[in-house]
């Protein structure tokens, strides 16, 4: 009999992202987010960046995510720009603005930007793969101003694909006895 587990190099668990706020922003929370950090404001649009995780299959293409978010901007009257590629910390993402009109803040502008995750300990043509979605939003009077405040914690982002301290366990090891503990 043989045992099968999640996370393992069959069911490869998520990546981890990292990203860095400047001082006064704070996390938040909100369901279907894996992450999410905001620069909270008095009565006004909060610019905010969130970051979703989610599994999908081998067919999935990210063209469909852009898809997506054309659709939502133009059911809401708003447009996205062409598609564009950044490489944040040596990850691949293609990206989109979308904006729209809102009738609280005159107009909201989302930056948005994929990252498909494969993985890289199954070969198998069915193995799971995972979505990073990077998202920042801004709105009302400071959007333009705000759009470059996102723009550079977004830019901080790095994905670590799930394994990836565990593929060089065994140097790991071999490197920790040689670490000083009291240093």
């Amino acid at each position: 009999m043989s045992t099968l587990a999640y996370p393992s190099a069959d069911f490869p668990g998520q990546p981890s992202v990292a990203l860095e706020v400047p001082e006064g922003w704070e996390p938040a929370h909100a369901p279907g987010t894996t992450m999410a950090a905001r620069l909270p404001r008095e009565g006004s649009f909060a610019p905010n960046v969130v970051v979703t995780i989610e599994q999908c299959g081998p067919s999935f293409r990210i063209e469909d995510s852009l898809e997506q978010i054309a659709s939502l901007a133009t059911s809401r009257g708003g447009a996205v720009s062409e598609p564009y590629a950044a490489d944040l910390g040596g990850a691949q993402f293609v990206g989109c603005d979308a904006t729209w009109p809102d009738a609280d803040v005159e107009t909201v502008l989302q930056a948005n930007l994929f990252h498909l995750v494969t993985s890289g300990a199954s070969a198998a043509a069915d193995a799971p793969a995972h979505l990073v979605q990077l998202t920042g939003a801004v709105g009302g009077a400071d959007a333009l101003a705000d759009y470059e405040l996102i723009r550079q914690v977004l830019t901080t982002a790095r994905v670590t694909p799930w394994g990836s301290a565990d593929d060089s366990d065994a140097g790991a090891a071999t490197a920790a006895t040689d670490l000083d503990v009291d240093a």
